[in-house]
């Protein structure tokens, strides 16, 4: 989820956490994001907390994929620019 829509949503997990409950953010440039919110959803199958049909998964697992071909834009525009491969660049 966009950081404005996530801010937005009265629903979101941001807006849902209780007031002293820790949250995690994962930044939709750091390399690792895809894989670990992918494992973070089949996790959460694993232990039957969801389906793999339930909308949290799939906004999730798309959120991964959205994410990870945003790195190979970031990759392919850096590589075009000259730019050594490395920590994708954000406008």
């Amino acid at each position: 989820m966009l950081k404005l829509d996530e801010l937005q949503d009265p629903e979101s997990c941001w807006n849902r956490a209780h007031d002293n409950e820790m949250v995690f953010a994962i930044l939709g440039r750091d390399a690792a994001a895809p894989t670990t919110i992918r494992f973070w959803a089949w996790e959460r199958i694993r232990l039957g907390k969801n389906l793999p049909t339930d909308l949290q998964i799939l906004n999730a697992l798309s959120a991964a994929d959205r994410i990870e071909n945003d790195h190979r834009v970031a990759a392919v525009m850096a590589k075009s620019a000259g730019k050594a491969a490395g920590r994708p660049e954000w406008p």
